[in-house]
């Protein structure tokens, strides 16, 4: 954590510094971008199995605030749709029963993802640059639901259901990003990019606890996403 609070004083440090300058070279590019995703879980607890990757997306706008001529603070504000898949051992209560089984869980998220990264452009090449980006976001849950699906031990009928499990998730998400992509200028303003970038989680996100076990539920969900916008 010293190093991330190291890199943000820097981080902003420079924004700060190199404003003055960045008002005379027109340096606010803002715009919108859409950016399909594949997102996985990865379990830190005991019984708890990944499960597989799942698709989302992520819809929002874009600013790039250059502080000189190829290096921006860029950030956004962004609606993210992230999915994740875990199994584990569980029970459910039948009549005063418990029944031992495996469950199988899609988890469905909705965050206000607010990234905050430092871009490096290279100059142009015809009509196109380069760039690649690199810093942090926060997430803040709007929205966490589960679709369950049980499988008892005995071999009994499965069992689904859909559930509203908000209250066993983290308020935040907080991860570090790393992205690579193509602008290309049409016009002295205005720019499509194409990009690639990757989001790792670094905290847990569930706060559940597992009936059957008794233990504290752990998982870090990350996702990697194919970036298309443009920028004005």
């Amino acid at each position: 954590m010293k190093q991330r609070f190291l890199f943000l004083t820097v981080l902003l440090s420079g924004f700060l510094f190199f404003q003055d300058l960045a008002a005379q070279r027109k340096p606010i590019k803002m715009g919108l971008k859409v950016s399909p995703n594949l997102s996985w879980m990865m379990p830190d607890s005991k019984h708890y199995a990944y499960n597989g990757v799942t698709g989302g997306a992520l819809v929002g706008l874009v600013s790039d605030f250059y502080f000189a001529e190829h290096y921006a603070f860029s950030t956004g504000f962004n609606f993210a749709f992230l999915n994740g898949k875990l199994q584990y051992g569980d029970w459910v209560i039948d009549n005063k029963d418990t029944i031992p089984g495996q469950m199988d869980r899609k988890y469905k998220f909705i965050y206000i993802d607010i990234p905050y990264m430092i871009k490096l452009a290279t100059r142009e090449f015809g009509h196109f640059s380069f760039f690649g980006q690199i810093g942090f976001s926060t997430g803040f849950r709007i929205s966490a639901k589960a679709r369950d699906e049980f499988n008892p031990d005995d071999g009994s009928n499965s069992r689904s259901e859909n559930s509203d499990i908000t209250g066993e998730t983290t308020l935040l998400r907080e991860a570090i990003l790393f992205g690579l992509g193509v602008e290309y200028h049409l016009d002295e303003d205005t720019r499509i990019f194409v990009g690639v970038s990757y989001s790792n989680s670094l905290n847990n996100i569930l706060t559940g606890t597992n009936a059957r076990y008794g233990q504290n539920e752990k998982a870090l969900l990350n996702f990697a996403e194919l970036n298309l916008g443009i920028l004005f």
